[in-house]
């Protein structure tokens, strides 16, 4: 439960005191704690939302920790890295069009998965956006990322497009 709901049912209560615990119905009391609730689940949602938003990022970030513990890398590494990440779905999608009878259209899944492997290549044509792997200080901040998404944005990125051009990225 929030500070602030608490804090408002406290105040309700030491109000009342302890003669009666029950509330009419459109009090003011009873809408105060009302509003606090709909607060709450506002808040919940839009945090649920935020992480859903980062869940591929975070995804992407945990693919390159590993890169983050070699001392001497180049480009070339970061992009066999980006290709090994992109090639994850490729045996989910081959089994799933595998199990489809011929002539069925393919499922929801399936199409999901297509969809994003194909977002994911677009922008590996203009530029992936990866963690700036060069810099020691987002290195040493890879080396010890937990996986949350709060640690996302201490991280310098930069974008690494198909051709090996590392492209600064425009905040």
């Amino acid at each position: 439960m929030p500070r602030s709901l608490r804090k408002i049912q406290s105040q309700i209560k030491k109000k009342r005191g302890a003669s009666s615990t029950a509330l009419v119905e459109d009090s003011r009391d009873a809408r105060r704690i009302r509003r606090g609730m709909l607060r709450h689940e506002k808040l919940a949602r839009s945090e649920a939302l935020r992480h859903k938003a980062l869940l591929p990022k975070v995804t992407r970030y945990r693919h390159f920790q590993k890169l983050a513990t070699i001392e001497q890398f180049s480009v070339a590494d970061i992009l066999h890295y980006i290709e090994s990440f992109l090639s994850r779905l490729d045996e989910e999608i081959k089994t799933m069009s595998g199990e489809r009878r011929i002539g069925r259209p393919r499922s929801s899944q399936e199409d999901r998965l297509r969809n994003c492997l194909e977002k994911e290549i677009a922008e590996f044509n203009v530029g992936y956006e990866v963690p700036n792997l060069f810099d020691p200080e987002t290195r040493r901040l890879m080396s010890g990322w937990k996986g949350d998404a709060q640690g996302l944005t201490q991280m310098r990125t930069i974008r690494v497009t198909k051709e090996g051009k590392v492209l600064p990225m425009v905040q």
